[in-house]
């Protein structure tokens, strides 16, 4: 893991998820990329081309100059004890769509891992769903940090990855044991079984091949019986101290499930939590 995609929107939410990107690039000693896409409405077709480029050109300084200054602010935590820097960094400013614009960087600068906030103070469906974050966690093929505005930097010694399948996670479980790996941190693999459901001896022995198969001792396995795989989390990250909970993105996944869910229906899922999100 070496290159860090940081987009902002200069709100409170994301300069607290500046606070994870800086620590992870100190952590890898990665380049760390701050990232800014803006846009101007184009309110009355009939606005003179000189206006409509004058606001373009506005648009693009301040969002230079914001840019400037998060750099800035980042230079005291990029040094070491004897002054040596720590990561690189980058600033870019592009016109265009938030979530294609940090799609085109993400594959042009071959990003490693997009760290941005979240503006949802509820569940974890209001977290994500709706929102820009929620588009580029959909669409990106690289892992998504997304920090809730209320998550407090603390290390992350403790990952839970909540599976729904065991086999057909196997790929983005990979990329979570890169991640965690920088942290040495303890993987916690948590499978909801629903009351209808005897999977039990199924999710044990893969997670014995799993174990057999990586290098990595700091792994262990939760299965959960509970009703429903929403309050299962819940009830399970409310009660274990934990600092990333990582799931999968794919076709019928656990995240799938839940998001699938009817949102008339209130989702009491509370957290602080950062969601690691990890393509298959």
């Amino acid at each position: 893991m070496k290159n860090i995609l940081f987009p902002t929107d200069f709100s409170p939410n994301a300069h607290n998820a500046l606070n994870f990107a800086v620590e992870i690039a100190r952590k890898i000693n990665g380049n760390l990329i701050l990232f800014h896409a803006y846009s101007v409405q184009l309110i009355d077709p009939n606005m003179p081309a000189e206006i409509y480029l004058s606001a373009y050109q506005e648009e693009e300084k301040s969002a230079k100059e914001s840019l400037e200054e998060l750099s800035k602010k980042i230079i005291g935590l990029n040094k070491d004890d004897t002054g040596k820097s720590l990561f690189t960094t980058e600033a870019i400013v592009t016109q265009g769509l938030v979530v294609d614009e940090v799609l085109s960087i993400v594959n042009d600068y071959k990003i490693d891992l997009v760290v941005m906030g979240t503006h949802g103070s509820g569940g974890i469906t209001e977290l994500i769903l709706g929102s820009n974050t929620a588009s580029i966690i959909e669409k990106s093929l690289m892992p998504v940090l997304a920090i809730p505005q209320n998550a407090v930097y603390n290390g992350i010694s403790n990952i839970v990855y909540a599976y729904d399948d065991i086999q057909s996670g196997l790929p983005s479980f990979h990329r979570l044991l890169e991640f965690a790996q920088i942290y040495d941190s303890e993987i916690t693999l948590l499978h909801i079984i629903e009351s209808n459901s005897n999977t039990v001896e199924i999710n044990k022995t893969e997670f014995q091949k799993i174990k057999n198969a990586v290098s990595y001792d700091k792994i262990r396995l939760e299965l959960v019986k509970e009703e429903d795989i929403l309050e299962g989390i819940n009830d399970y990250v409310n009660s274990h101290s934990i600092d990333v909970l990582a799931m999968s993105i794919r076709r019928r996944t656990l995240l799938d499930k839940i998001f699938n869910r009817s949102l008339t229906k209130k989702m009491a899922y509370h957290t602080k939590i950062p969601l690691l999100a990890l393509h298959v």
